[in-house]
Parts: C-alpha cells; structure tokens; sequence
C-alpha cells in the first residue's frame, strides 16, 4: 500500500468524524461548549474555595490563579476519555456489526481512530479562542506560545490512548461483557492523566512515578506546561514516555485483535 493511499483514507476517516461531530449543532455546541465550560466553573469554584477555607494563598506552592489556568486546557477535551465512542467499538463486536467494517478498505483501527481524531480536532479548533478569552478576562497564567507543541502532546496522547481503548474494546472477542473492565480502565486513567487533580499534589515518591507515566501527557503536562507550574524540561520528557507507551499499547492492541479475528466466528467475517 503507497503513503498517499494510506494518507487519503485516515484523511477520509478524519473528515467523516467531524462531519459527524457537526451534524446536529445543538448536541455539538453542549457537548463541546456549554458542558466543558460547566466543568471547569465547578472546577474553578472548587479550588478557589479550598484554598481559602484553608487559609493559606499557596496550595502546593501556587495560588488559586494557577489551579485555574490548569484546568482551563481540560476544556479542550484531548486528554478527555470519550466514553461513548468506545462502548459503540464494543459493542460492534458484540453484535456482528464489525463484519461490515472488515470489508471496507480502512481497517477497523483507522476507522474509529480517525473518526475520534477529528472529533477532538474540531472540538481543540473551536475550543482555543474560548479559553485564549477567558484567560485574558481572567488574568490567568497562560503562555499562549507554548499553545503549539501543547497541542500536538494533546493530539499524540489521543493516538496512544485509542491504542489502549482498542485493546480493550478487542477483548469483546473472548469475553461476553467488558464493559465494565472498560469502565474501570476509564476510571483509573481519569485519575492518572491529572484531570481530577494536579498530579504534583500527589505525595512522593508516588508523585514522580504517576508523572513518569505517559498517561501524565493527558492533562497533567500538556496543562502544567501551559499554565507555568512546570518547565520545558519536565514537558519534553512527556514525548519520551509518549514514544514508549505509543508502542507498548500499539504492540498489545494488534496482539490481541489479531488473536480475537482468529477466534471471530460471525457470518460473513
């Protein structure tokens, strides 16, 4: 198969999952918009709140201001689990309905992947001016020039973690319901990636081995490194754990998909 035909179908892939993030504008405009701003009003009020009923300004050594320009790159969704995205891979497999998708020209893999690409693609375009404003309004430690590689850690982790989600979601070939291996795999990710706190909150030596990890390159990096509670160093590192993992979980998704098609017995596979 040549690079410009491998290129064209993730291309078409791409566009096919932003075209469907659009098609209905209200479900596109909560789920991007009025949802992700939610969050992170209930995140700023938590925060803010906490480091006054403690009675000190700093809070692991940084204000209020900095919690907030943290979770502001939490509105961009990249580092976000996409729940119902993996459940629908799932629940392909269950039924049959990845017999249809064995027939077209991109694999399986490329299929979902490309869609879940372009969904968090169009949702980081339109996202970036919002959260651009509201730290300008509010002040907030916001480097906007490290936006740039902020975004391709965001894009890469999505890549890697959809290796994770595919593993996950191909073990519907051995097992009758994963659903809740999955979302137990969701839940402890939600926790490692420092999306419910800070991981730098986190005690040593524990601290240093959650950061180590790549799913730190969810939110933790990508957010630490735009708002300046860390320096270009400990950012770049993030891409090392990233290569890492990218190939331990793509090595482990082809494995055990290659192994459930062996055992698929569906009409038609």
């Amino acid at each position: 198969m040549s690079y410009v035909s491998f290129l064209k179908k993730n291309l078409a892939c791409i566009r096919l999952g932003i075209a469907s993030r659009i098609t209905y504008p209200i479900d596109f405009f909560m789920a991007i918009t009025l949802i992700p701003l939610c969050y992170f009003l209930v995140e700023a009020a938590f925060w803010t709140g906490l480091i006054k009923a403690s009675g000190n300004e700093l809070l692991g050594g940084f204000p209020v201001r900095y919690y907030l320009g943290y979770f502001l790159y939490t509105i961009l969704q990249l580092g976000s689990m996409n729940w119902r995205f993996e459940r629908a891979m799932i629940a392909e497999i269950n039924n049959g309905a990845v017999n249809a998708l064995l027939l077209r020209p991109s694999s399986f893999f490329e299929y979902h992947m490309g869609q879940l690409l372009g969904q968090k693609l169009i949702t980081a375009f339109v996202m970036v001016p919002v959260i651009s404003a509201i730290a300008w309004r509010w002040d907030l430690p916001f480097h906007i020039e490290r936006l740039p590689i902020v975004l391709f850690m965001g894009i890469c982790y999505v890549i890697l973690l959809f290796s994770l989600h595919f593993a996950v979601a191909a073990m519907a070939f051995f097992f009758d319901n994963v659903y809740s291996l999955n979302n137990s795999k969701n839940m402890i990710i939600w926790i490692l990636t420092g999306e419910l706190m800070p991981l730098d909150l986190l005690p040593s030596p524990i601290r240093e081995w959650v950061i180590a990890l790549p799913f730190s390159c969810g939110i933790y990096l990508p957010a630490a490194y735009l708002s300046g509670r860390i320096d270009a160093d400990v950012f770049m590192k993030g891409f090392i754990s990233l290569a890492v993992g990218g190939v331990v979980f793509g090595l482990l998704a082809r494995f055990i998909w290659t192994q459930g098609l062996r055992r698929y017995s569906g009409t038609g596979a």
